[in-house]
């Protein structure tokens, strides 16, 4: 699109505009004088011309008169044709008395019409003796201003050109003079900035007006020089307070994750054995002992949760809190939130009502601290509302999703939303001895939301009801940065008498290493009831020295200890071909799921454990399974991850990277088992479903879906109609999918026990 002239100038230099400006205005005074002085030379060209004809035609009107007297047509002709020197006088006539023309001169012009002619007639009488015979005509043809200009311009051209050019350069001259103080001043302030040194000065101008400039220049850097130095000792000064606060809240942090580290202990313990307690009281009867260690054992796990809010908080404000991004329903998450709540509302005779926007289908985010977030601001809800109404409504903001969970509860004061969002803080003392709680639930959730690139706005009442509105974006990427673990085998501290126990064939083999004498007790103690031989180490490297000399068919494993910690052990593990064939599970209050499946986890469980995760785990592993599996997966991390798991339970594993290769396979080979992702280069797992689907019912495998795709409602019903399970990728540990396929697929053999 092309811009206007006026745009175009705005956007010259300074400098050039007021060249321009000088130049145009000294071309249009020239111009103006120009026109100036082609109207006054035809205006004096006018008068002159008007004298002239009136002369002359007063001159003819004299000297004809004799040839009218005598009637002689041929003098007067000879008189009037004396005009014909005069180029401007077109006819010249004689006009009787009676009005009959005597004579007549007229001047021809073949190219020029005598209409088209600006003309003016001249009249004078023709008088002998005081008598009046006739009349003198004479029209005369005046010099127009374009003839005027077509003589002269060329004069006049040259004339306006060499003014123009004087201007010109005058103009350039007095530029000169009044940009070489601003340009003094521009070079300095680029030195300036180049530098930074405030210390420099302009040189002192003669002109008084340019002297203004310069004195005002120099006295601001002076200014600016002092409150540099000042602004530096201040930087200096919020720097250092910067890093004490740092410090000081990363030492808070760390205490406070250690300290939650170091309370989830002893917990572990008073859960543990509280409901080994339980079941052995309810074997003898005793009602009242059950209901005491049944108070033990709540009070337990709620101060188990107050440390889990402890640990995220400290986690998420150290900066060590991750995003485990993946594609999910939103909808079907929420509405899960809906009837996870339906239960606690309840006990306050509240109704729980779900709306999810129809056009919110898939999303990419973090759903584990997205679902934590609603159930929090759910349960808050509930918490202060009775009777009432809890409703959570969902729809899409552009590219961002908007959750709002609303009550008819007890409302909250402007001051009260003021400090809603810190830790530890709730409406009032009276509320907290109400109501209960720690204050920790929406600090935690407002920090998810940042977490999640969002943001969470609170809209409430007193005595009217709260609505709390959380804002994220649908898709969000993480970085997903992996910790390395570095490897240096320590001398073993100590060890039990497990070398120099007997090995009984008929039982598995359980190796516990931990360095916490109440958590090994409790283990031990359970996985002996599960029927297996127990082993202990206190330390990694005693650990890995057992294991390299009994072969366990398990290893329960802690992540904190000392000398050589688990993440060494399963570091060597995963380097042995050996070792790393044997199952190890951590059972650590540490909850880095990923960082372990990485390192070759079979499973992390989170402490405090129940009896019943370690029966689970115990029994899975205490019978060996059979079978052919055919893993599909494009993920070569993946496909060992679970390739591993797979393994270690007794299944023969043939691994593939996409649904053609995988097809191929089948065509040739038998397995009873395909275990198969959807999203793969080439042909797709959907493809190798179909495909599989063809096969001869007494021939087909067993068809296991792990995949992270998250699946319209026509595709679900498809497969579910094709395959025994559909996993989600997302947290699905290596035993856990063994598990799933050998309850739903292989029958156990209880003969096949581990040796």
């Amino acid at each position: 699109m092309t811009s206007s002239p006026v745009g175009l100038i705005s956007q010259l230099p300074f400098r050039a505009k007021l060249t321009l400006l000088t130049g145009s205005s000294v071309a249009l005074a020239l111009l103006l004088a120009c026109f100036g002085l082609f109207g006054l030379q035809y205006k004096t060209d006018r008068e002159l011309a008007k004298q002239r004809h009136a002369q002359l035609a007063s001159v003819i009107a004299r000297n004809v008169g004799p040839a009218v007297l005598f009637n002689d047509g041929e003098v007067a002709f000879e008189t009037l044709s004396s005009a014909r020197s005069i180029t401007d006088v077109l006819l010249v006539e004689v006009v009787l008395s009676d009005g009959e023309v005597f004579s007549q001169y007229l001047r021809p012009m073949p190219d020029t019409p005598l209409q088209s002619v600006r003309k003016e007639l001249f009249e004078r009488d023709i008088v002998i003796d005081g008598e009046k015979v006739g009349s003198l005509r004479m029209l005369v043809a005046h010099r127009t201003l374009f003839d005027i200009i077509a003589e002269t311009w060329g004069a006049i051209l040259g004339l306006f050109l060499l003014c123009l050019a004087l201007a010109t350069l005058v103009s350039r001259v007095l530029n000169q003079m009044a940009f070489r103080p601003i340009e003094q001043l521009v070079a300095a302030m680029r030195s300036i900035e180049r530098s930074g040194n405030f210390a420099m000065r302009l040189p002192p101008e003669r002109d008084r007006d340019f002297a203004v400039i310069s004195t005002s220049f120099n006295s601001m850097l002076s200014v600016i020089e002092r409150s540099s130095e000042a602004l530096k000792k201040n930087a200096n000064d919020l720097r250092e307070a910067r890093d004490e606060a740092e410090q000081a809240s990363t030492a808070k942090s760390q205490f406070l994750a250690n300290m939650s580290h170091e309370l989830r202990t002893p917990l572990n313990a008073i859960l543990g054995y509280a409901e080994v307690l339980r079941e052995e009281l309810e074997a003898a009867g005793s009602d009242q002992s059950i209901e005491d260690v049944q108070w033990i054992h709540t009070s337990a796990q709620q101060l188990l949760e107050l440390i889990n809010g402890i640990l995220d908080l400290s986690k998420i404000e150290a900066g060590k809190m991750e995003l485990d991004c993946h594609d999910f329903k939103i909808g079907d998450l929420i509405v899960e939130v809906g009837k996870m709540l339906e239960p606690l509302a309840m006990q306050k005779g509240n109704r729980v009502t779900v709306h999810v926007a129809k056009d919110l289908t898939k999303a990419r985010t973090d759903s584990v601290k997205l679902r934590q977030a609603l159930l929090n601001l759910g349960s808050n809800a509930c918490k202060f509302t009775e009777d009432g109404q809890i409703m959570i409504a969902a729809r899409r903001a552009g590219e961002d999703v908007a959750i709002t969970v609303s009550d008819t509860g007890i409302g909250m004061s402007e001051d009260t939303i003021a400090r809603l969002f810190e830790p530890f803080s709730q409406a009032d003392t009276s509320t907290t001895r109400r109501f209960g709680g720690t204050g920790l639930g929406l600090a935690i959730t407002q920090r998810f939301a940042e977490l999640l690139s969002g943001r969470i706005e609170v809209d409430s009442q007193e005595g009217i009801g709260s609505s709390f509105t959380l804002t994220i974006p649908l898709f969000v990427e993480a970085s997903e940065g992996r910790q390395e673990s570095g490897i240096a085998v320590a001398t073993p501290s100590s060890t039990n008498l497990a070398g120099s126990v007997a090995r009984d064939s008929q039982k598995p083999l359980a190796l516990v290493i931990d360095d916490e004498p109440s958590a090994t007790q409790l283990i031990t103690r359970i996985a002996e009831q599960a029927g297996y031989q127990v082993i202990t180490a206190d330390d990694g490297a005693s650990g890995l020295s057992l294991m390299r000399q009994h072969h366990p068919s398990l290893v329960l494993l802690d992540l904190s200890m000392p000398h050589c910690d688990g993440w060494e052990v399963l570091a060597n593990v995963e380097k042995d071909a050996d070792l790393s064939k044997i199952p190890v599970v951590v059972v650590s209050v540490s909850d880095e799921e990923r960082r372990t499946y990485d390192a070759g986890a079979s499973d992390h469980l989170t402490k405090p454990i129940s009896s019943q995760q370690i029966k689970e785990v115990l029994d899975q592993y205490a019978q060996r399974r059979s079978g052919r599996v055919l893993l599909v997966e494009n993920d070569p991390a993946t496909a060992a991850l679970y390739s591993r798991g797979l393994q270690q339970m007794g299944y023969d594993v043939a691994v593939v990277y996409d649904g053609t290769a995988a097809f191929g396979l089948l065509q040739g080979e038998e397995f009873e088992i395909v275990v198969t992702d959807l999203d793969m280069a080439g042909s797709s797992g959907f493809e190798l479903i179909e495909n599989i689907s063809q096969i001869p019912h007494a021939k087909r495998p067993s068809v296991f879906v792990v995949t992270g795709l998250s699946l319209e409602e026509a595709q679900s019903d498809r497969l579910e109609e094709q395959v025994v399970r559909i996993f989600a990728k997302n947290g699905l540990s290596p035993r856990r999918l063994a598990m799933e396929v050998a309850d739903r697929c292989v029958p156990a053999h209880p003969s096949q026990k581990v040796a």
